[in-house]
């Protein structure tokens, strides 16, 4: 889901004092702790920005927009005009504009409680050239290895749109990568699957658009045949990378369908109570196939776990109770402990769920809805 509505828009649409002063500000609660790693994206007027979540209890954010250091004297827009109750819009941390006006302007992002408003993330100085843009510099370049098999992978940095990435790779650290190209991948998809054969690398990333070049990443060393710690180290600032997991999706997905763990009665078990026709309720429930491709996902990284979904009472009827999003798996990518952290990717790897024995291995990364860590009283 894209949000979509110009700075000028929030601005005309936002009475900054009335909003203050509504009278949804006198509960209070426990301020949430400040967001981090905020970053923007531009393609001409589109601009998209994203951060890591706030620590603690948050209803959504209240994003500040000003054209001086600590002034929002522009706007201050607060995601909860983003109303879903079935995903949760206001609670993400990724809102875009397909028209942002051209100029300079220094924006943060703050954590909001209910009527509480928790500190500031660091502010960034958001540059709308309204024309072509470079990429920024890739960030948090992270590998994981476990045998012969690695996956490496990096963020895109603060600028234009990336249209392609490079990894280069040397066998001595610093400037030298006489090594040359190890491999370019696909648009929009900074991670690769690569076996390497035995030895020590040098590793970093940079990226390109028609306006230009990016600087360098983060150099990191890699072993190859020599495992990386089982939970993948907590980002400095932002947030990990997320890793295409793809083939291993599709090796272990083939294994469970050996094993008969991919079947109606298994995939989909129903409530007690409830009839078949009941999916919504299904979905939430813990089922053998999912604890078997999260098991064997934590055999990459440990930070792999289940999506503990909301339960969505206004868009479905009656609470749900939920347990775990029964065919999604979470990869937690932040600083923060993983148990009930919201800062995590969330890919689909059942197609077709509860769909009366009609379900097919999938691999889907999805961002438009709201989802917490769990390791549903299993880890």
């Amino acid at each position: 889901m894209t949000f979509v509505r110009p700075l000028t828009a929030v601005v005309a649409a936002l009475g900054v004092a009335a909003w203050l002063t509504a009278p949804h500000l006198s509960a209070r609660q426990a301020a949430p702790g400040a967001p981090a790693g905020l970053t923007y994206f531009l393609n001409g007027a589109n601009l998209t920005m994203s951060w890591t979540h706030s620590t603690g209890a948050f209803t959504h954010y209240l994003i500040n927009v000003g054209t001086a250091p600590g002034v929002a004297n522009l706007a201050r827009f607060p995601t909860s005009s983003f109303v879903d109750p079935s995903k949760l819009p206001q609670m993400l941390s990724t809102v875009s504009n397909s028209a942002a006006p051209t100029g300079s302007y220094y924006v943060s992002v703050q954590g909001v409680n209910g009527a509480t408003i928790g500190p500031a993330s660091p502010e960034i100085n958001l540059v709308i050239p309204g024309g072509c843009v470079a990429p920024g510099t890739p960030q948090n370049l992270t590998a994981i290895v476990r045998g012969s098999q690695s996956w490496i992978a990096w963020n895109a940095g603060s600028g234009g749109v990336p249209a392609s990435y490079w990894l280069q790779a040397s066998l001595t650290s610093g400037m030298n990568f006489d090594a040359g190209i190890l491999g370019q991948a696909p648009l929009a998809t900074p991670a690769f699957n690569v076996g390497l054969p035995a030895g020590t690398y040098y590793l970093r990333a940079y990226s390109t658009n028609a306006c230009g070049t990016s600087g360098y990443s983060n150099e990191i060393s890699v072993t190859a045949g020599v495992n990386t710690p089982a939970r993948t180290p907590a980002p400095l600032t932002g947030r990990l990378p997320q890793f295409d997991v793809r083939a291993k999706v599709q090796e272990f997905a083939q294994a469970a369908i050996n094993q008969g763990l991919m079947n109606g009665a298994v995939s989909c078990p129903s409530r007690p109570g409830f009839p078949d026709s009941d999916i919504e309720a299904r979905k939430v429930n813990l089922n053998g196939f999912i604890n078997f491709m999260v098991d064997n996902l934590r055999t990459i990284d440990q930070r792999f776990g289940y999506n503990a979904k909301t339960p969505r009472t206004a868009a479905f009827g009656s609470p749900l109770n939920a347990i775990v999003a029964g065919d999604e798996f979470a990869y937690h990518y932040g600083a923060d402990a993983s148990p009930g952290s919201p800062n995590i990717y969330l890919v689909d790897v059942l197609g077709g769920h509860c769909t009366f024995s009609r379900e097919a291995p999938d691999y889907r990364t999805f961002y438009n809805e709201f989802g917490t860590w769990t390791g549903a009283g299993r880890f």
